[in-house]
């Protein structure tokens, strides 16, 4: 599918604040574009004392967990673009966004995945609760994208709890096609994950104190 053709959605008819199952009405034989997000260059880490960070998986809700692009119509209706998928599914690819935020933040702090098998200072729990394109202005007009995401930080030793907040992001598309949505995906999404990684640069070292 080219990326200047207007996007076409398969609408799930479920609310979009109580998904319970996800079906997509595209015909299996229609080709898929797939996309990414961008990554930030990374930085080199330096120095000899590292926090180590783990970050997970982000939960998500069974709409948002896969690799369709969801849309929001209405104000209640998810829904998915046609003919595109994301690279994987959406919350690892957030996760793969976080952690390339953390590499090129260079704020000593070194993130890993669960299955690293590294032992970790502080783990990074979040909660996708917004990753969709909204027409708040009407079909066939360019939407915006909002990227809300709940993070909690819990230090492994003790187990104790070292904060939360709730990050929200939004770009607007520069014009209603796949290609515009996805650039204003890859903003939204950029900037949420560079509050988080200040975030939790910021609670880190006030904890280290």
């Amino acid at each position: 599918m080219s990326g200047s053709r207007f996007i076409r959605a398969a609408l799930v008819g479920l609310s979009a604040l109580s998904v319970s199952a996800c079906v997509s009405l595209l015909p299996e034989s229609e080709p898929v574009s797939v996309y990414r997000l961008s990554a930030p260059q990374p930085a080199e880490l330096t120095g000899d004392h590292w926090t180590v960070v783990e970050i997970d998986v982000p939960n998500a809700p069974r709409g948002l967990s896969g690799d369709q692009i969801a849309i929001m119509r209405n104000g209640s209706s998810l829904a998915y673009i046609a003919g595109a998928r994301w690279i994987s599914p959406a919350p690892r690819l957030l996760q793969s966004l976080v952690i390339d935020t953390f590499n090129a933040n260079n704020a000593q702090l070194a993130p890993t995945r669960a299955d690293d098998g590294v032992r970790a200072d502080y783990e990074l729990r979040l909660d996708m609760q917004e990753f969709e394109a909204i027409y708040d202005r009407g079909e066939g007009v360019a939407p915006l994208i909002r990227v809300r995401i709940s993070a909690r930080l819990v230090a492994e030793q003790g187990r104790q709890f070292a904060g939360a907040r709730v990050v929200t992001a939004e770009a607007r598309a520069t014009n209603n096609r796949t290609s515009d949505i996805v650039a204003a995906f890859d903003d939204a999404a950029q900037a949420a994950s560079r509050e988080i990684a200040d975030w939790t640069a910021s609670r880190a070292a006030t904890l280290a104190n």
